[in-house]
């Protein structure tokens, strides 16, 4: 059976784009080999982004959670099908939409550090852990936790805490920049995407179905 040849730790970090999409990627295709995929997004709110919507809407099985605030430039929405956008936060309440296409990622509202962002970080970290604890996944992805490290919203002793919770058959990936080094040690794989070059550095936001 594939699943016996799992049990590895991935981490993916740097400063350039890839780090959430590479883990996605493995997420479709472990989801293709019928595998059971638990994703958590760290810091990231509003129901709005692709895969959230995809997998809400197309990829039953397949679990995502986001904890992060919502998006203060949300208006009118596009309709979608209806999808239960998850009971893990009061921000995705009776969500029936697609957000509308608009300039994102100046305002940096949803990551502003306050009293809210730590709340959603707590709550996913609790997540995380049942979600490790249980053992019903065969991968768990753990998305931006690392910059939850680089922060200081989550340390050390909650990183033990994950890595001792992980089923000997469980593929755990971290992403996001930041990775403390105590994770890159422990890591069977690391990558690190290093800016050569980014169309961000020309003006260009981010884009609907490519950022988000």
């Amino acid at each position: 059976m594939a699943e016996n040849n799992l049990g590895l730790i991935h981490v993916y970090t740097g400063n350039n784009k890839g780090k959430t999409t590479t883990a996605l990627g493995i997420a479709l295709r472990a989801y293709g080999q019928n595998m059971k995929v638990c994703i958590i997004q760290f810091l990231k709110g509003g129901a709005y982004t692709g895969e959230f919507i995809a997998i809400k809407n197309r990829l039953p099985g397949m679990e995502i959670y986001q904890y992060g605030k919502p998006c203060i430039k949300e208006r009118e929405q596009l309709s979608l099908d209806k999808f239960d956008a998850g009971a893990e936060t009061d921000a995705f309440k009776d969500i029936t939409y697609v957000r509308e296409d608009i300039m994102c990622g100046y305002c940096r509202y949803c990551f502003l550090a306050d009293a809210e962002e730590k709340r959603q970080v707590e709550i996913a970290y609790e997540h995380s852990k049942r979600a490790l604890a249980e053992g019903n996944f065969h991968i768990v992805i753990l998305d931006e936790i690392n910059v939850c490290f680089e922060k200081g919203l989550l340390g050390t002793k909650e990183l033990h805490e994950l890595l001792g919770l992980k089923p000997e058959k469980t593929e755990l990936m971290f992403t996001g920049r930041g990775a403390p080094k105590e994770l890159i040690e422990r890591a069977d794989l690391v990558t690190e995407m290093n800016q050569i070059k980014h169309y961000f550095d020309k003006g260009v936001g981010a884009r609907r179905g490519i950022e988000y």
